[in-house]
This record gives structure tokens, C-alpha cells and sequence, in this order.
């Protein structure tokens, strides 16, 4: 190898593109077009989340401009301007050429990437981006354009044209990067091999923070593949031509196919090992060590055997978790050793493995929704497990691609290989969470998706409250207690006495059925409704004592704290909590979000250990029962114009309450029924982007550490780290804090006039009272005239007060909003103009120095025109 060629080559092309403006308006707007796609995007502040997810979706089709753009002269200039000659009559040998060059459009590249890096210091003046995610996405954005780079030169070697050189070599790198939607034309195994081939799919597991050895070994065999065919059609000048001659062409037609054949091979190959470096912060790409130990745990004498049932063509809604779920099995299979084996089973409807997965385990088909449809795929898709070991067996007739699958499957080994669960109790109340047929409604009611989700992992028993409970229940759930009668109340009392564990649910406000709330409905207008379905409302002061808490039922937290713009139009009675987690508890440290509606509050009694769980930001307060919900003749209302002032302090909506000695307690209060509602079990089940609530890991990790079974709480809990843009938030607090002070402005204006109209109404009763003149008939008929008259002003002018006070409303919320996107605009508007603002200025610099060299030793009145 001569080094000094390579070099000296490599100079030559770095010099001549950095001495020239031309390649800083390169990089220039290839920062400034990758910054528009990160930043500019309405979704990427509705995501609210400090990543570069926007960016990642356009990134490889940007780079099929950027690198013929860079490429495209390093070949078609030199024999436009004839000194290939000259080049290729160096002693060098092709490759060294083909690798100088190579290497200097690298480099190129490189610095562009490099000044690009401001993308980086945006997100962390926005928030807190995982720096591992960003090392894993910018090594992908560098291995997809230095492989891009290799054919870009390609297309450069065949013709002397700039123009031309860059329009072919768009077209040749487009095939790589749009090869996945061949799935539009191709079926089966044909359109897998496509999707899997594709620079898109390769660049998927580096942009979501895992160093796969699929995706080095592609980029890698990729490059050295156009390295190779640089160095075979550069040698073409060397082809003996005439009639007699071999045919090279047909010859290299055929080496760049075996190339493409040994780049897709190896590829597949190298997909199929499955070696993952997880370089994020949680890694939770990687079997978490508490996994590793559960399984060195099994008796490889008692072995799982898994059998999974997974369709191999799936709508893309469904490709990421069908590959993570096959993926993690093969992890699982390889870590257990003889104790776990794993079978994978392609599966499509009507087939034979179709027909076992039916007749032995109950897994069928599952209708993928019409919204999430794919063309020329099926839309019944199989995604079924079944654990076996022994006679014991557990299945999961479809994995939900909202799941967490390294937790679902350690839970559903270690449930089959132990012969004895644990007993969780479902107390029988009024929130009927076992379902069944509702006398009173006439209607049937569907199961509670907590019951099926602790079924997985216990022995669920359902608690009739008319009779003693057993005594070998691990923990008890118990849900609106003052649907009890008084002596069940007193026996559930009893239980949690003895110091039984305890899961207790309180609501001041349940929004499945507000006739099971604690409070009467308040009749609004003149007219008396009488309620409909009201349960029977038992007083639990009795329970509250005995589980060392107080509880007003008829106070309803609210919350100014929403960290999700595309949910600001909540009301505030919808509680996200992100920040008031007690990091110290097992329960619930690591959680990110679990949002509450209309919880109530919290305090704890002497004589307890009172640990808060959940707690409200210091921007919120309560508002009353009797001020948000009335009964009119039309239903049940909530006022949705409420007035809220911050306490200026933290409420408590969940907590773990414990004492010993006498009368112990163990115990997890918590101030709201709807968090187990059934739309987050299906938030859960279809991981919906954006939205990925803790509720139900909240209350199992709530039911594991009363029944003593921590093993999964750690594990339950693993997933990204919910990092939001931080500055943004904090920015638009302001407003917010300014459209709460003139929204209570105006209610207070709207109150004081209401009061002086009612005062104008009072004094002229008191006026027509106060005459001697009148006798007594007289002046009841005056003051009934003057109140009629006086009323009528009243409804006119109080309907004028709410008019304007909504009008006021209104406005202020208008000028938040309109303030709100006046910040994002502004944050958009740096972060697009300041990233290519450095080589911008080098540019100038560039442009200048090159201007003020071609005016030395040109004569003066050249200069000036000849005057």
C-alpha cells in the first residue's frame, strides 16, 4: 500500500472542497434541511418529547440528495476538466485511487454530520436527550452516508457531466433506501427479503438506541461492495475491446449481482445472531439482570417449553413488535439453557400449525383494526404463546403490541414452572369488577381487565362480602367501600385490623358510574329529581380510622400539571402525575406518568406510618362534589367552569399505610377507581406513541409488595425514560399562570356585578316596605310587581355578566394559546436558523478571502472600471 498516494489524493479532494464556497452551501443546507425536519414538524412539540424521532423518519431519504451531492464530482470533474489522464498515469494502483477519494468524501461528509451535532445541543436546551440514543442514531446516520457515499461515486465514474453524475447517482441510491415499499409489488418471502435488505429497516435499531450486528455488517459490506465496483469499472480503461474481446460488461453485470447477493447474505446472516449492544440509558433494549437471575433460577429438570405462533407477514403497525417478540424469545432461549426452549411457528390462517394452535392451546386469528390495514398483507394475523411445563400450561392468545414483552414473558415462565400461585381476593362491591348481569340497569357488564391481568400472575378469588374471607389470601382488593352494607363494612374493618394486606380504592367522583359516588347529586333549578340507581352509601369513617387515614369524600383534586399538548383541553380534574412519585418506594419508584380522574385526597392519622405514594404538583388544589356535579331534567352535568386556586402545596392521591403492635396495618390506600380503567389496560395494549401510562404497573406493583412477591416489580417497570421538553414547559407555566389569574379576574368582576344587581333588586323591596303610605295589600302587590320586573333585569343582566365573563375566559385562554405557539415558533425559528449559522459564517469567510485573492495585482483602474 502506498500511503503517501492515498494522502496525497486524499488532500487534494478535502482542499479543493473546503477551499471553495460551493461546499459550505453544502453543508449549509444539509443542516439547515435536516434541522427543518427535526424541528419545524407541529409533531415534534405535540410528541413533547427531546429525541430526534422527526428527524429519523426523512433522514435516509435526505441523504439520497447529500451524497451524489458530494460525490458527484470526484470522478466526473476530473474528466471534465481532462487530469484524469494525468491521475490515472500515476504509479498507484486503482484501489489506492478509489480510496483516496473514497476516504475524502468521507471525510466530507463527516464535518457535515459534525456541524449538524447542533441538532444535539438544541434537544439539550430543551430537555434531557439520552446521550447513548444520540451516540447509536448519529453512528447510523454516519455508517448509512458513508455506504451511500461508495455508490454516489459510482454513478460519478460513469459520465463526465456534473448534472448528469448527480441525477444518477440520486436514482442508484434511492434503490437501497426505497426498497422497502417494493412490498407495494412484491408478496411473501420476496417483500421480507426486501424490507429486511432496506437501508430504512437497518437504520431502525441504531435511531432507537441498539448496535445490532445486522446493521454494522450491512453498512460494512455495503461500502466495501462499492468500493469494489469503484475499483472494477475504473479498471474498464484497461478492457480490450474489438470483436474478439472478452464481453466485460456482461462480466461486471454479473460481479455487481454476486455483490448484491454476498451484501444481502451476509446481512441475513448477520441478522440471525442476534448480537445487540444496548447503548441507552435504561437499556431496556437488554434482558435486565433481575431477567438473568429469574431464569438461572428454573429447575432445568422442570424445562418451559414455549411455543409461539407468529404470522410471518404482519401490517407494518405490527412488524416492530412481532421482531422484538421473536427477537426476545430467541434471547430467552438462548439465556435459559435447558431450562426454557422456544419454538418459534410461522403461522397463516388455515394452515397446519393454524389448525394446533386452535385445537391445543385455543390461539386464533386476530382482526387487525381497519385504520391499521395493510395492502397485499394478510389482516388476520397470528401473535400467540403458549408456556408449558409439565401438565402446567398458560397462553396468550395474542401479544399486544403495546406490551412489555421481556416482563410478560419472564411473569408467564415463572406462573407455569411454579405449580402454586399466590391468592389475590376480589372483594365483591358495587364496582362489580367480575362483571355480570346488572338487575337493576338490565344491562351485562364485561369483566374489569385488573381481574384478567392479575389471573396471569395469581390465583384471583372472588370475595363475597357476606361471608368470612379466607384466611390464606396473600392480599385483598377492595374497591368503593360504602357500596358494603354496615355489616360487611364491619367485617372488611375487622380483616384489616388483623393487619391483612390490603389494596383499597377510594373515589370521590367514579366516571364508569357517578350513582356509585359517596355523594348525593345536587339538584339544580327549582325542580327535585330524584336520583336513579343511587347505591346505598355506608358510612367508612370506621375503615378510615382503622386504616390510619382521613378522606373528605367530597373534595376532587385538580392539577395545572399536563405534560401533553395534545390533551390540554382535559379538565384539570384530570390528574398526570410525572413528578410526585416517591422514588424511595418500591411501588412506584422508576414510574414515569399515571394519570388519575377526579381523584380525591389524602392525610394521614397519628399512630400509622403514612408514606406518600402519589402526589400532586404545588399548582393545585380541590374544588367540592357539590360544585361540579348537579342533576338538571337533561342528566347529570359537570361544571366545566369551575374556578381554581392553587393551594401552593402537594395533595396525596395514593398511599402505603403501615403499623405494628396491636391493631397493625398493612396497606395501599388510593384516591381513585378510574386509574384502572379499561382505556388504559387498551393505551397499554396498543402502546398508542405518546402515551405510555403506568396505571397498570402502579397497581401490580401495589399487589406485589403487599403479597410479599417482589420479584417483577423491578422488571415491570422498564422502559424508556419519558424525557419531555423541559424548556418548553417551563416557558409556557407563565401564561398558563396569567390566563388562571385573568380567568379568576373575570369571575370575580362577574360576581361582583351579580352582587350589585342582586343589591339594586334588595334595596328597592326594601324601599317599597319602608312607605307608610301603603297599606298592607298594597304593598305586596308593588313589591311582587317590583320583583317580577326586577328579576326579569336580573336573568337578562346575570346572562349578560356570564356572556362576558365567557367572553373574558375565552380571551385569556386565546392569548395563551396564541402566547404558546408564539414560543414554539419562536424555539422553531432558532432551531432551524442557528444550527447552519457556523458553516453559514464560514462561507462568508471562505467567499471573502477567495474575493479579496482575486483582486491582488489587479491593476487599479481594472478595479474601478477603467474611470
Amino acid at each position: 500500500m502506498r500511503r503517501r498516494v492515498i494522502r496525497a489524493v486524499f488532500g487534494r479532494e478535502v482542499a479543493g472542497y473546503f477551499s471553495t464556497p460551493t461546499g459550505y452551501v453544502f453543508i449549509t443546507l444539509f443542516v439547515f434541511l435536516s434541522a427543518m425536519a427535526a424541528f419545524w414538524q407541529e409533531r415534534f412539540f405535540a410528541a413533547n418529547l427531546a429525541n430526534l424521532d422527526q428527524l429519523n423518519r426523512v433522514f435516509p431519504y435526505l441523504l439520497v440528495f447529500l451524497a451524489p451531492a458530494i460525490a458527484m464530482g470526484l470522478w466526473a470533474e476530473e474528466r471534465k476538466q481532462g487530469t484524469d489522464e494525468l491521475l490515472l498515469t500515476l504509479p498507484a494502483r486503482d484501489w489506492e485511487l478509489v480510496l483516496g477519494k473514497y476516504l475524502a468524501a468521507v471525510a466530507i461528509y463527516t464535518v457535515a454530520l459534525l456541524f449538524s451535532l447542533s441538532h444535539v445541543v438544541v434537544l439539550c436546551w430543551l430537555g434531557s436527550p439520552d446521550a447513548g440514543l444520540m451516540l447509536s442514531t448519529y453512528l447510523g446516520y454516519w455508517l448509512a452516508g458513508t455506504a451511500l457515499l461508495g455508490l454516489g461515486m459510482v454513478a460519478s465514474l460513469l459520465t463526465d457531466n456534473l448534472t448528469v453524475a448527480f441525477i444518477l447517482g440520486t436514482v442508484l441510491c434511492a434503490v437501497p433506501v426505497f426498497v422497502q415499499h417494493a412490498g407495494v409489488i412484491l408478496s411473501g418471502g420476496a417483500r421480507r427479503l426486501a424490507e429486511r435488505l432496506s437501508m430504512v429497516e437497518q437504520l431502525r435499531d441504531l435511531s432507537s438506541g441498539v448496535v445490532t450486528a445486522g446493521a454494522l455488517v450491512y453498512f460494512a459490506a455495503f461500502g466495501a461492495a462499492m468500493f469494489y465496483l469503484n475499483v472494477l469499472l475504473l479498471g474498464r480503461r484497461r478492457w480490450r475491446s474489438g470483436p474478439k474481446a472478452p464481453r466485460m460488461r456482461l462480466h461486471a453485470a454479473l460481479r455487481t449481482l454476486a455483490l448484491i447477493v454476498l451484501v444481502s447474505s451476509a446481512t441475513l446472516l448477520a441478522g440471525n445472531l442476534r448480537l445487540r449492544l444496548d447503548v441507552t440509558a435504561e437499556r431496556i433494549h437488554t434482558l435486565s439482570a433481575e431477567t438473568r437471575r429469574l431464569l438461572a433460577g428454573l429447575d432445568p429438570r422442570r424445562p418451559v417449553f414455549i411455543y409461539a405462533y407468529l404470522s410471518p407477514d404482519v401490517p407494518r403497525a405490527y412488524l416492530d413488535a412481532r421482531n422484538n417478540l421473536a427477537g426476545m424469545l430467541r434471547e430467552f432461549d438462548a439465556v435459559g439453557g435447558e431450562a426454557v426452549h422456544a419454538r418459534i411457528y410461522e403461522t397463516v390462517k388455515y394452515s397446519p400449525e393454524a389448525r394446533e394452535a386452535m385445537e391445543r392451546y385455543g390461539i386464533r386469528s386476530y382482526r387487525v383494526p381497519v385504520t391499521e390495514e395493510s395492502t397485499r398483507v394478510l389482516n388476520e394475523i397470528f401473535l400467540g404463546l403458549a408456556f408449558t411445563c409439565g401438565s402446567e400450561e398458560f397462553v396468550i392468545p395474542f401479544f399486544d403490541r403495546g406490551l412489555p414483552v421481556e416482563y410478560e414473558l419472564m411473569r408467564s415462565i415463572r406462573v407455569v414452572s411454579r405449580a402454586q400461585r399466590k391468592k389475590a381476593g376480589v372483594l365483591t362491591t358495587g364496582a362489580r369488577l367480575f362483571g355480570g348481569f346488572d338487575f337493576q340497569n338490565k344491562t351485562q357488564t364485561p369483566e374489569w381487565s385488573i381481574v384478567a391481568e392479575l389471573r396471569k400472575q395469581y390465583e384471583v378469588v372472588q370475595t363475597p362480602p357476606d361471608a368470612d374471607y379466607p384466611q390464606d389470601l396473600d392480599a385483598l382488593l377492595v374497591t368503593l367501600p360504602w357500596t358494603l352494607t354496615a355489616p360487611q363494612l364491619e367485617r372488611l374493618t375487622a380483616w384489616v385490623k388483623r393487619g391483612h394486606p390490603a389494596l383499597v380504592l377510594l373515589d370521590p367522583m367514579p366516571g364508569f358510574d357517578l350513582n356509585l359516588s359517596p355523594n348525593e347529586i345536587q339538584q339544580a333549578g327549582p325542580f327535585n329529581f330524584p336520583a336513579q340507581g343511587a347505591a346505598p352509601k355506608t358510612d367508612i369513617r370506621p375503615l378510615l380510622e382503622a386504616l390510619g387515614v382521613t378522606w373528605q369524600s367530597n373534595r376532587i383534586a385538580w392539577d395545572n400539571y399536563n405534560p401533553h399538548p395534545q390533551l390540554k383541553t382535559l379538565p384539570k380534574e384530570f390528574v398526570f402525575v410525572g413528578r410526585g412519585f416517591n422514588q424511595k418506594a418500591a411501588i412506584t419508584a422508576g414510574l414515569q406518568e399515571v394519570v388519575l380522574l377526579y381523584p380525591g385526597v389524602l392525610k394521614g392519622r397519628g399512630g400509622v406510618q403514612f408514606t406518600p405514594l402519589l402526589e400532586t404538583t404545588p399548582e393545585s388544589g380541590t374544588v367540592k362534589w357539590e360544585d361540579l356535579v348537579q342533576r338538571s331534567l337533561f342528566g347529570i352535568a359537570v361544571n366545566q367552569g369551575l374556578q381554581h386556586l392553587p393551594l401552593n402545596e402537594t395533595q396525596v392521591l395514593a398511599a402505603r399505610v403501615q403499623r405494628k403492635g396491636a391493631e397493625p396495618v398493612n396497606a395501599v390506600v388510593v384516591a381513585d377507581v378510574d386509574l384502572m380503567g379499561e382505556q388504559f389496560f387498551e393505551l397499554r395494549r396498543r402502546g398508542i406513541e405518546g402515551l405510555h401510562f403506568d396505571n397498570v404497573t402502579f397497581l401490580l406493583n401495589a399487589v406485589d409488595e403487599l403479597a410479599g412477591d417482589s420479584s417483577f416489580i423491578a422488571l415491570r417497570k422498564r422502559r424508556p425514560r419519558h424525557r419531555t421538553l423541559e424548556a418548553v414547559e417551563d416557558r409556557t407555566k407563565t401564561y398558563e399562570a396569567r390566563r388562571l389569574r385573568e380567568t379568576l379576574l373575570a369571575e370575580g368582576n362577574a360576581e361582583q356585578r351579580l352582587k350589585e344587581a342582586q343589591a339594586r333588586l334588595d334595596r328597592a323591596v326594601r324601599e317599597i316596605q319602608q312607605r307608610g303610605d301603603l297599606d298592607a295589600q298594597t304593598r305586596q302587590i308593588m313589591i311582587s310587581n317590583v320583583q317580577s320586573v326586577e328579576n326579569r333585569r336580573l336573568t337578562v343582566a346575570r346572562a349578560n355578566i356570564e356572556d362576558e365573563k365567557q367572553r373574558q375566559i375565552e380571551g385569556a385562554r386565546a392569548e395563551m394559546e396564541g402566547a404558546i405557539r408564539a414560543i414554539q415558533n419562536a424555539i422553531k425559528l432558532l432551531a432551524v436558523l442557528l444550527p447552519p449559522a457556523p458553516a453559514f459564517v464560514i462561507f462568508l469567510l471562505v467567499s471573502l478571502r477567495r474575493l479579496r485573492r482575486e483582486r491582488i495585482g489587479v491593476p487599479v483602474d481594472r478595479l474601478t472600471g477603467g474611470n
